[in-house]
Formats: C-alpha cells, structure tokens, sequence
C-alpha cells in the first residue's frame, strides 16, 4: 500500500541514522489531554486489526492514503500552510506499506470521533442514535459508542448531502522503516499573518480560510448566523 506521512525534518534524519522511526509523542504533536481516551481507543483497534505494536511504542505513525478522493502525494503547496507555526523544515515521506500492517480510517469521521460524537450516514439515523444514547446509562453509553466508532474504518465512498465518506482516508501504522521509503520531497513550512474580515450577505454556515503564496491559494468559506466571517493567511 502507498501512502504519504508529513513529518519534521529530524524524523527523516532520525530514519537515516537509525533505520526506523516510531511515533516520538513530542516531535509529532500528540494530542492534548482530552483526546487521549480517543487515541487508546484507536492504538486498542489497531492492535486487534494488525497486531499489537512493538515494545516501546506509545502511539502510531500517521499518513494520508487519500485526500480529496485522489490516491497520490500530497499536494506541498497546501501542505505548507498546514504543518508548523511556519519557517519550519518538512518532508514529505512517500511510503510502501504492507497491506496487513495499516489500518485505514476515515479522516471526516476521525474528526467527530475526537469530538466525542457518534458516526452516522444521515440527518435521520443521527436523531435515532442520539435518542438511543442519551436514555443509557453511563456504562451502556461507553460500549454503545466504542461500538458505533468502528465505522470510522469504513472507507467506502459515500457523498450525500450529510456525509462525504471515502474523500480524505488515513492510514495508521506502527513504525516507519527505512525500507519502506519510495521517495521524498522536502519543503519549509510557510510563515503566516492573520487577517480577518466581515460580511454579512449569507444563511449558510461554514468558514473562509485564504492560503497565498506565489503559486497556490485555497479558500473555504464559513458563515455564521448569517455572516460572513472571513480569516484569511498570507505569507510575511
């Protein structure tokens, strides 16, 4: 399997004098406190999926499989804006994994998960799972959603007006070996300035993010209540 991790500079050297790289909680950002029941939860399904990790490892090593439905690298001149307060050396890793040793989840639905929210395909199946959720007790509740989290590795496609599954896929995996490397490109994070701007002509409610440089921009747009918020990034 091919997939692409984003990681620090130091990682790659780290792999080029050691051979191998496994999750070093303080050079990939792991998460805050409130996030850990989700990430014991998840290295627990990894371990019935594809093993247990080797000894010593806390956490997974992350990388994109998919983004934006497009099996291929990672596009760096986003890329730049997403990783690091800026100025900062990346490398993106292009890797080949044995099959049985990643496990595939859905980043959209990652993200509810760390919200503490359940997975569901439609408007209608969230009222119903919510309903049924909040008449349990605390302990029916803990087993209910663990259970429901397990969608998060359906990958399979599905667009509606609810859900975009299928379009941004992770893959986890429990070490990065050296000779697992295909390629590799290296970049530096870009240095950001933030701006933001008002107006209020929408209903709809999303956020407008601007990434500039030279050659790329990206926009998503965000409204609240029927204003336009605008935030907006460009390099200093």
């Amino acid at each position: 399997m091919i997939l692409w991790t984003i990681q620090p500079r130091v990682v790659w050297n780290l792999i080029q004098q050691t051979g191998v790289y496994r999750c070093d909680p303080i050079l990939c950002s792991m998460p805050e406190q409130q996030f850990t029941e989700k990430y014991r939860w998840l290295i627990d399904q990894m371990s019935r999926r594809i093993g247990p990790p080797p000894e010593g490892v806390a956490y997974p090593v992350w990388a994109w499989h998919t983004q934006n439905r497009k099996h291929k690298k990672p596009d760096l001149r986003s890329e730049r804006w997403c990783n690091g307060p800026g100025g900062e050396h990346y490398v993106c890793i292009e890797l080949e994994v044995p099959d049985d040793q990643v496990v595939l989840s859905d980043f959209d639905s990652w993200c509810t998960i760390l919200n503490n929210g359940l997975l569901d395909d439609s408007k209608e199946e969230s009222e119903q799972l919510n309903a049924s959720f909040e008449a349990m007790n605390p302990v029916a509740q803990k087993v209910f959603k663990y259970r429901n989290w397990e969608r998060v590795f359906d990958v399979s496609p599905l667009d509606n007006e609810w859900i975009r599954r299928g379009k941004w896929i992770q893959g986890t995996f429990w070490e990065l070996r050296k000779d697992m490397i295909r390629n590799a490109w290296f970049f530096v994070t870009g240095r950001k300035k933030m701006g933001y701007g008002m107006t209020g002509d929408q209903d709809t409610f999303a956020v407008r993010w601007v990434f500039l440089d030279e050659t790329h921009d990206t926009e998503l747009y965000m409204y609240i209540n029927g204003v336009n918020v605008l935030a907006f990034e460009r390099d200093g």
